[in-house]
């Protein structure tokens, strides 16, 4: 299958701060909880700010592959949030980049999502077509509403243990 343009999302997570989205989004060995059409998402290796991890999924086919995602996170002078990847090998996906960006917006964060994939199998290109949107396009509403879950089920747990910890 060609090339497909590359698809940018723009969302805002109201009452969350950037470190609290970026969270979610570098803890790698959730995304299957996070994402139900990941099965897999397993940390291989980790050398400085660059994580690959191997993501193995399931949309029409099982789908396999491993990314490089280069994590820099705020240092002392307060810079800007980032996670973007590249690819590095798998069957089905052929080619994945992309980045994610985290900034104060409002009451909230502003984030940026930017992917690009390509997707190869022996299927009629109507079926590749539904792969490759499952993975990306048909899927961004989900991935926000359940990074927003995950930042408010997070946000209670410290909550809760704040107050148990008040209380003692």
């Amino acid at each position: 299958m060609d090339s497909r343009e590359p698809v940018h999302r723009r969302h805002h997570v109201p009452r969350a701060t950037p470190r609290e989205v970026y969270d979610v989004v570098v803890d790698f060995p959730a995304y299957p909880r996070l994402f139900p059409e990941l099965k897999e998402a397993r940390v291989v290796s980790t050398t400085g700010k660059v994580v690959r991890v191997e993501f193995r999924a399931h949309m029409v086919l099982p789908i396999r592959y491993v990314l490089d995602l280069t994590c820099s996170g705020a240092g002392p002078d307060g810079g800007l949030l980032t996670v973007d990847w590249t690819y590095v090998e798998g069957e089905i996906v052929t080619s994945s980049v992309g980045g994610w960006r985290f900034a104060p917006e409002g009451d909230g964060t502003s984030v940026d999502y930017t992917v690009s994939l390509d997707v190869r199998a022996p299927l009629p290109a109507f079926v590749l077509r539904k792969v490759t949107d499952g993975l990306v396009s048909a899927s961004l509403p989900n991935m926000f509403a359940s990074l927003e879950r995950e930042i408010r089920r997070r946000q209670a747990a410290g909550a809760l243990a704040t107050n148990s910890s008040s209380m003692t």
